[in-house]
């Protein structure tokens, strides 16, 4: 009697079915079921929940681990500072014209994109 277990992945906002499904062999109790959970926290810190589910040959299902990622908005806020911001464009040269008689723009600096409004 071979069992097998269901691990649900969902990330923030998702019901716990709505989540990614995947399938194990490998993991047999609950402390390697902790342990593959951490692991998958480290590869995306966007993951809000993983439930463990232990399945045997007639489909009985019982839940034995679930892990709640308590770092998530931690996680949330890393990656927006990390959001590419617009650069600023150097402004053009001042013809040398501009120079002499003072005549010319006072920007110091130029916008290539719009700031992004949250």
């Amino acid at each position: 009697m071979s069992d097998a277990v269901e691990i649900y992945v969902c990330l923030e906002g998702q019901a716990l079915k709505e989540g990614k499904v995947e399938y194990s062999q490998s993991i047999a109790d609950k402390y390697a079921a902790e342990r593959d959970a951490q692991e998958r926290v480290k590869r995306n810190p966007m993951i809000h929940k993983i439930a463990y589910y232990r399945v045997n040959d007639e489909g009985d299902f019982r839940i034995f681990y679930s892990f709640t990622n308590k770092n998530l908005h931690e996680a949330q806020t890393v990656i927006q500072e990390h959001v590419r911001k617009p650069k600023l464009k150097k402004p053009p040269k001042r013809t040398f014209l501009e120079r002499l008689f003072g005549v010319g723009s006072g920007k110091k600096t130029v916008l290539t994109k719009k700031p992004i409004k949250k």
